[in-house]
């Protein structure tokens, strides 16, 4: 999506991608969790990253980059 879609979409880009980020979340410590009990590393680090993904969208700045203009 280019920054024009997300003004055409106004608060709806927003919910989306915040549902996605819980989503991900979700997701993360559900591997993570499923990662430790069967004790599979690979699990694990699935979850640690999914979780980074979906911190980094839930930041309150949006987990979009700023570009100076």
């Amino acid at each position: 999506m280019s920054c024009d879609d997300d003004r055409q979409l106004g608060d709806r880009a927003g919910q989306l991608r915040r549902g996605t980020a819980w989503l991900l979340l979700t997701a993360a410590l559900g591997g993570l969790g499923a990662g430790i009990a069967l004790g599979q590393g690979l699990l694990v680090a699935g979850g640690l990253v999914l979780a980074g993904v979906s911190g980094h969208l839930l930041a309150p700045d949006g987990g979009r980059p700023t570009h100076p203009r």
